[in-house]
C-alpha cells in the first residue's frame, strides 16, 4: 500500500472523537476507588495558576461520646473542633509528541485516526499511573523521614516465615486506618509480591465495568504491580514495600493542554529534508489527600534547565517536597514493609 502523510490524512475533530474525554477512567487505579475527581481542580487547572490550594475538612470521631442536654441553665456545652486546613499542590504541564515516521503504519490502515486516538489515550493513562506510583512513594519516603506514623515494619534483615508477607501483616496494617479506609482502594506491590499472592490463591479477579478487562482484587483492594519503590536490596533478605492507598485517597483533574493535536512541520530536521510531528499536551492534577507538595518552584526538574514548573517523577520521590496537613489517622495512606 502507498505511504500515506500524516497532513493528508490527520483531522483534528475526528482524532479527538476517539479519545477519552478523561482518559483514567479505564485504569485499575481508577476502578478501585482510589482516584476521585475533584471539580475545584479543573477549575484551578482552567486558571493558568502553577500552584493551587484546596481546603479540606478532617473527619468527625463518632467514637467520643456526645453530649447529654439537662435542664440546668449555668450547665455550658462546649463544641468540638473539627479539624481542618489547606493542602499545597502543584499542577504538571505534560505534552508529548509523534513523528510522522513513527505513525506511518498507522496511517495506511482504514481506521488510522482511531488507532492514533487509542495510543494517545494510553499514553496519558501510563503517564497518570506513573505520576500517582511516583507519589505514592514520596509519600512514604516523607513517613520514613517523619516518625513512620504510617508504616508498619515486619520485616528483618535475616527473613523468616514470620517476616514476610502476610494475611495478618495486611490485616494489622489496614488495622491503623479508620474503618471506611479498610478492605477498599488500591495497593502498589512488586511482580515478585503479586506473584505469592496468586500462588497462594489469595487474589481474585473482578469484573468493575463492562467492556474493561478484569482487575485482579486482594482482599477489596485492587492490585497494582510496580517495580519503583516496592523493593529494597536484592536475594532471600530482601524487603518489599507495599503502598496502600484507600478509596479517595488521591484527587485528580486534567484537561486539555494549549493547541492539544497539533500537526507541526519542520523544513530543517533530518538534514534538509523535514519532518511532521503530531503534539499532545495536558495539564493533570493528582493530589494525595492530607499531604501538601511544598517545594520551591527553583527546585523542581520537571521541564529544563532554562526553566521548569512542574514535578517530575523524581521530584514527586523526594521525602522534603511533602508535609503532612491532616491527622494519621484520618489519612488513606499506608505502608507495609516486610520479606518476601
Amino acid at each position: 500500500m502507498a505511504s500515506v502523510s500524516l497532513l493528508e490524512v490527520f483531522n483534528r475533530p475526528v482524532v479527538l472523537s476517539y479519545m477519552d474525554v478523561d482518559p483514567l477512567v479505564p485504569s485499575p487505579f481508577v476502578q478501585s476507588g482510589a482516584f476521585v475527581a475533584d471539580s475545584r481542580l479543573s477549575a484551578l487547572l482552567s486558571g493558568g495558576s502553577p500552584t493551587f490550594v484546596v481546603p479540606y475538612i478532617g473527619g468527625i470521631d463518632a467514637g467520643l461520646e456526645p453530649n447529654y442536654g439537662n435542664t440546668i441553665y449555668t450547665d455550658i456545652a462546649m463544641p468540638r473542633d473539627i479539624q481542618g486546613g489547606s493542602m499545597q499542590g502543584r499542577v504538571a504541564y505534560l505534552n508529548e509528541a509523534f513523528r510522522e515516521a513513527s505513525l506511518q503504519r498507522y496511517l495506511t490502515q482504514v481506521n488510522s485516526l482511531e488507532l492514533i486516538g487509542g495510543k494517545l489515550n494510553q499514553l496519558w493513562l501510563n503517564s497518570a499511573e506513573n505520576r500517582a506510583r511516583a507519589t505514592l512513594v514520596g509519600l512514604r519516603n516523607y513517613d520514613q523521614a517523619n516518625g513512620k506514623k504510617l508504616t508498619t515494619d515486619i520485616s528483618a534483615a535475616t527473613a523468616t516465615a514470620a517476616t514476610g508477607f502476610s494475611f495478618d501483616a495486611f490485616v494489622d496494617v489496614e488495622a491503623t486506618m479508620r474503618p471506611a479506609n479498610r478492605g477498599n482502594g488500591v495497593m502498589v506491590v512488586h511482580p515478585q509480591l503479586a506473584a505469592k499472592i496468586r500462588k497462594n490463591n489469595q487474589a481474585e479477579l473482578l469484573q468493575t465495568q463492562a467492556n474493561i478487562p478484569p482487575v485482579t482484587v486482594y482482599n477489596g483492594r485492587t492490585l497494582v504491580e510496580s517495580e519503583l519503590g516496592t523493593k529494597i536490596g536484592t536475594g532471600a533478605n530482601a524487603k518489599y514495600v507495599s503502598l496502600l492507598a484507600g478509596a479517595g485517597a488521591f484527587s485528580y483533574a486534567q484537561i486539555a493542554g494549549n493547541d492539544d493535536l497539533e500537526v507541526d512541520r519542520t523544513a530543517g530536521t533530518s538534514n534538509g529534508a523535514g519532518d511532521r510531528a503530531l503534539w499532545t499536551r495536558r495539564n493533570m492534577v493528582i493530589h494525595p489527600q492530607g499531604f501538601s507538595f511544598i517545594a520551591a518552584e527553583n527546585t523542581l526538574t520537571g521541564g529544563t534547565e532554562r526553566q521548569s514548573l512542574s514535578a517530575s517523577w523524581g521530584d514527586l520521590q523526594k521525602a522534603a517536597n511533602w508535609e503532612l496537613t491532616l491527622d494519621p489517622l484520618d489519612t488513606g495512606f499506608r505502608f507495609l514493609i516486610s520479606n518476601l
